[in-house]
């Protein structure tokens, strides 16, 4: 693996992705158990201005953990063309990697509702225990499918042996290519 020309940006992006993830789900695992039934038994007043201090610190965070997560995860997209995969689950790798990035986005969106200010966002918030809830097991999916794709067998496209169903035809073209050639000359 450090003999890939790309291993300092492979590198870079791995921290990236992971940094984003711990800051996303370990923030809001922390707000859900930790700062939540503390706030529950606060009065309204409190509550409100404990909220707003919250919200106003946390949305950057979200912010940071969601671009971390959206560049590093399409960069790898991009990266991964490099390779053949295996099936996984019976789907191809690219299925299952498309389901993770759709899972991303309710992940991305709830959490920007969760820290927002708007109107909609605000109603959002009256039930926001259920949506960390619902963030946290999306999250925890998303976490469980990247582990499992990390162990699919993957070979570089210039190491991977095409079948020869596929082969046999291009190889006629590529050889009819230089015999025509050749009788011109």
């Amino acid at each position: 693996m450090t003999d890939d020309p790309l291993f300092p940006l492979l590198l870079t992006l791995r921290y990236m992705h992971i940094l984003g993830a711990i800051m996303l789900m370990g923030g809001t695992i922390f707000m859900r158990f930790g700062l939540a039934p503390v706030v529950a038994g606060l009065d309204a007043k409190t509550k409100a201005d404990l909220h707003e201090q919250v919200r106003s610190r946390w949305s950057k965070f979200v912010m940071l953990a969601a671009g971390l997560l959206l560049v590093s995860g399409l960069v790898n997209l991009g990266l991964a063309a490099r390779y053949e995969y295996k099936p996984v689950f019976g789907m191809s790798y690219n299925m299952v990697v498309g389901i993770k990035f759709l899972l991303a986005l309710p992940i991305f969106y709830f959490a920007s509702l969760l820290a927002g200010r708007s109107a909609t966002a605000r109603k959002f918030q009256a039930n926001a225990v259920t949506w960390m809830n619902v963030n946290l097991v999306l999250a925890l999916i998303m976490v469980l499918i990247g582990g499992a794709l990390k162990f699919v067998t993957r070979v570089p496209k210039s190491d991977f042996q095409r079948p020869a169903a596929i082969m046999q035809p291009a190889e006629a073209i590529a050889s009819q290519t230089l015999s025509n050639d050749a009788a011109r000359e």
